[in-house]
């Protein structure tokens, strides 16, 4: 599976120096459910950083 080149959520657990560290990632719909650009989609893997 090919990794997340870069991640730029700086509260994300998984954000280590803008590359994502977490195994995989889970990537859904969010809003209307009428996906047509990035701004409708959500990491489902995001956990805050503590």
């Amino acid at each position: 599976m090919p990794k997340v080149g870069k991640c730029m959520c700086e509260e994300c657990h998984h954000n280590k120096s803008f590359a994502c560290t977490a195994e995989n990632i889970e990537v859904r719909s969010c809003g209307d459910l009428q996906v047509k650009s990035a701004d409708g989609t959500a990491c489902n893997t995001f956990k805050l950083k503590e």
